[in-house]
């Protein structure tokens, strides 16, 4: 309806007839206004002091390609699931300011839409699907701060294509209930750590191309073995700390693919009793963080270790008792890695 500039208050007949009190499209459920390219205006049906409702069972609100759209109707008082694209952010924040019910949030295309409302974070408790695409203007998800109302309830996050994104909020980690969360092709940085109930990894993490750094780990203390890495793109990985837990006495087999890393980090893999010879075939690894390992004993050969210019060894009770000597802990003479400590943190 490109001719279209004006939904009146027509839209909802004679809504005064009957007094105040009258509902007005009772048993409407989905409602979509779509390609209305010219549409500026459509108004509310309810003045500030009437007491009767309007779309009390609306529950699917779609609004596309209406990009002239400055004002609409903000009543929406079951609404479940809003799908926006192609409008202005001020059409949007409206809309939204009055939203409690929401399960499901689509966004597209928003122009000058810098971050989420912060009412709308804060008001819609039961959110469970995000999904936002082609927001230029997207700086953050939320103006001050993690101001969330879904904590417990957000299950999928999709941002993609907002090319202006420059942080991600830090209460990302109390999202309990959240299951789906990447397309963020140009991550740099992922932490995965202390998931006590995590028995493996989400897929769609082999689309992190340029992944340079990786902490993960302390995951289901039920699992005998660390979760496969084997979806992690091994080209750009350099740095590589893992936690472990109790039960675990080796190192994932699949780290070596990862023939780029030049820092690795081991915690608390509290069964192992040698790392592995293969550790050796690190060539590209220069700094290795050894932590909290309670019954490592075994390094691997001198030679196998000789690409090492720092080793930091923290906390392993088997090897530190062989390694140093008095109270100011220096390297024994007899040590095999001494040429290759040089320089040489301890703690």
């Amino acid at each position: 309806m490109d001719n279209v500039r004006s939904i009146g208050t027509e839209f909802y007949g004679d809504y005064n007839d009957g007094g105040y009190d009258k509902i007005l499209f009772p048993c409407l459920k989905s409602l979509e206004l779509v390609r209305m390219q010219n549409l500026v205006e459509r108004m509310d049906a309810m003045e500030p002091t009437t007491t009767g409702m309007v779309f009390p069972c609306l529950k699917n609100l779609s609004i596309s390609t209406c990009e002239q759209l400055e004002s609409a109707p903000c009543h929406f008082p079951s609404l479940e699931e809003f799908d926006i694209s192609q409008t202005k952010s001020t059409t949007f924040e409206k809309i939204s300011s009055k939203l409690t019910t929401l399960t499901s949030l689509h966004i597209s295309g928003i122009s000058e839409l810098a971050s989420l409302p912060e009412q709308l974070l804060k008001n819609n408790s039961s959110l469970m699907y995000l999904n936002i695409w082609f927001c230029d203007d997207l700086v953050s998800l939320s103006p001050h701060g993690d101001v969330w109302g879904f904590y417990t309830s957000l299950r999928s996050l999709q941002i993609s294509n907002c090319k202006k994104l420059s942080y991600l909020p830090d209460g990302l980690h109390t999202l309990r209930s959240l299951e789906n969360f990447e397309d963020l092709h140009s991550l740099s940085f992922l932490t995965i750590t202390s998931c006590k109930r995590l028995m493996g990894l989400p897929d769609g993490l082999d689309y992190l191309t340029r992944l340079k750094s990786l902490t993960i780990g302390g995951f289901c203390e039920e699992l005998d073995s660390f979760p496969s890495l084997s979806s992690i793109q091994p080209a750009s990985l350099e740095t590589l700390e893992l936690y472990g837990w109790a039960k675990l006495n080796s190192l994932p087999a699949d780290i070596q693919r990862f023939t780029a890393l030049t820092q690795l980090w081991i915690r608390n893999f509290d069964q192992m009793e040698a790392l592995p010879e293969w550790l050796g075939k690190f060539s590209s690894v220069r700094y290795l963080y050894l932590r909290e390992c309670k019954n490592l004993m075994y390094l691997p050969t001198a030679e196998a270790m000789q690409h090492l210019i720092y080793l930091h060894i923290f906390f392993l009770p088997q090897i530190n008792g062989k390694m140093w000597k008095g109270k100011r802990r220096r390297v024994a003479q007899n040590c095999p890695y001494s040429k290759y400590l040089s320089p040489l943190k301890t703690d």
